[in-house]
């Protein structure tokens, strides 16, 4: 009890000890995803995978974090650690640059404090993210950055400050596309404001945008010579379960839309009226030009997203898709609250228990739930265990290593790359720059694949895809292994299959 009066006290005194407490919940989350389990989810799978090469473009989504993501491995190897890392870093460097935004309109440093804490307290930032996002979360940190740099822009009209903003907004467009919005609005928003129209009118903002063409031009490169690969993994992504009615698509897509809102911001709202009660209700008139600003902002982003799911005939818009624009609602709850001049005096650690249960309890919630599920016959991505089949296939083999590895599946390829970092892993669903090279041939491969069917003989569909690398699939010798699932309580197995390349059988 004590050290829970001790710790709201010393809120009331020094609001900047939240960024402290934010540092410490992301190391917290980095040691828990470590310790829960070696598996990986789908989209840290495609990490590692992919962070074998640096490439303009990867797929669907833009490069920069997948560039993070290669630096990383490049530096402290393929792991759970290094993919643990860079998200967490870039949701804690969310939080700094959204609260030196909030330093920038804010002037009570309580409400700057709440502002960081808004950010923890999506369900899309402590929930979504710690289990499973990549490029989303490059995202949230690059609107972030951009909205530092835009208000800095704003208030402090320089070349420096246009130059900052426009690296921003050529960060945010790599990170991903829907970021284009943010800027876009931000513009349109300050253009309504008479005082302030001659900061977009400016010729500096031409030098901005030109600094984010340039930070993207070899991505528009590589997008402009692989348009469909960039482009329908989205599309078909956003018509997901469509009926192929048109109209009803629409209105599915719309619904969908006013669900995903109200599930990213009513968490957010209901965590501020428990902090200001009364205060909140009353603040909603209160109006000021960053109130105006930020507000317009919001929704000329939210018209836009339904503008672009009407053109699409989206079937399909999902939480983390509106994050990049819900992560501004903090800010504009405090900027509200603020211009009523509402008393902020005890906000913060009234604010703090109700966020430190949400996002504490996501993280623990993930770390136990890995333990806990098998116990009832349910089992998660993270209890797969490709990583354990893995590590028993080379030790059957003598502990010798494959100079490469050919995965049919993502979370085989993946634990391939933490288990054997030496080897190169081809995927088969990866289509670019994937070669081996001649020494690697001579030096033996292995393949795995989930078993699925007849197992005496190598997967019929894998046939063309050995036969490109000059891979005979007649000659190998397939063999299969039942290893039990993570945690399994009853010895659930999971069964795969498995066989090794000869030189010989590579025609070397």
């Amino acid at each position: 009890m004590r050290a829970i009066l001790s710790i709201r006290e010393a809120l009331a005194r020094r609001p900047t000890i939240v960024l402290w407490l934010i540092a410490g919940y992301y190391l917290l989350a980095i040691v828990l995803r470590v310790l829960r389990s070696d598996a990986l989810e789908s989209d840290e799978a495609e990490q590692l995978i992919q962070s074998q090469f640096l490439l303009m473009g990867y797929g669907r989504q833009p490069p920069f974090y997948n560039w993070l993501q290669y630096g990383v491995i490049q530096l402290i190897g393929p792991s759970i650690l290094a993919l643990s890392l860079v998200k967490n870093l870039l949701l804690f460097l969310t939080c700094v640059f959204y609260g030196l935004a909030a330093r920038l309109v804010l002037k009570d440093m309580r409400l700057v404090a709440i502002a960081m804490l808004g950010v923890v307290a999506m369900p899309v930032v402590s929930v979504v993210a710690q289990r499973d996002l990549t490029h989303a979360v490059a995202t949230l940190f690059s609107v972030a950055v951009f909205t530092y740099a835009f208000l800095l822009a704003i208030q402090r009209p320089n070349l420096g400050t246009y130059l900052f903003a426009g690296v921003a907004v050529g960060m945010g467009l790599i990170s991903k596309y829907n970021f284009v919005l943010v800027p876009l609005a931000a513009v349109l928003a300050v253009l309504a404001e008479r005082d302030l129209r001659n900061r977009v009118l400016d010729w500096r903002l031409g030098a901005a945008v030109a600094v984010a063409a340039l930070i993207c031009l070899p991505h528009l490169f590589w997008v402009l010579g692989n348009l469909n690969e960039a482009t329908s993994g989205t599309i078909a992504a956003m018509r997901e379960d469509a009926s192929g009615d048109a109209v009803n698509d629409r209105i599915t897509g719309l619904l969908a839309m006013l669900g995903a809102l109200a599930g990213g911001g009513l968490p957010v709202l209901g965590f501020f009226l428990i902090a200001f009660r009364t205060a909140l209700p009353k603040a909603w008139r209160a109006t000021s030009p960053w109130t105006r600003i930020i507000g317009r902002t919001i929704l000329i982003c939210l018209i836009l997203v339904a503008l672009v799911a009407l053109g699409f005939g989206a079937s399909n818009i999902s939480e983390k898709w509106l994050s990049p624009f819900l992560l501004l609602v903090p800010l504009y709850l405090c900027l509200k609250i603020e211009a009523a001049g509402a008393d902020a005096t005890a906000s913060v650690e009234r604010f703090v228990l109700p966020v430190s249960v949400l996002a504490l309890g996501g993280i623990i919630y993930l770390a136990i739930g890995v333990v806990i599920g098998p116990m009832f016959g349910k089992y998660a991505k993270e209890n797969w265990p490709s990583t354990p089949f893995i590590h028993e296939v080379i030790e059957r083999h003598g502990g010798d290593m494959p100079a490469y590895v050919i995965a049919t599946d993502p979370y085989l390829a993946g634990s391939a790359r933490t288990e054997i970092p030496e080897a190169k892993v081809i995927f088969t669903g990866f289509k670019q720059v994937q070669t081996i090279t001649e020494d690697e041939l001579r030096g033996g491969g292995l393949v795995v694949w989930p078993l699925d069917g007849d197992a005496t003989q190598t997967p019929a569909y894998l046939g063309p895809f050995l036969q490109q690398y000059g891979i005979k699939p007649e000659v190998l010798v397939p063999s299969t292994l039942a290893v039990p699932y993570r945690y399994s309580w009853r010895d659930d197995r999971v069964g795969f299959g498995y066989a090794w390349v000869t030189a010989a059988a590579s025609g070397r």
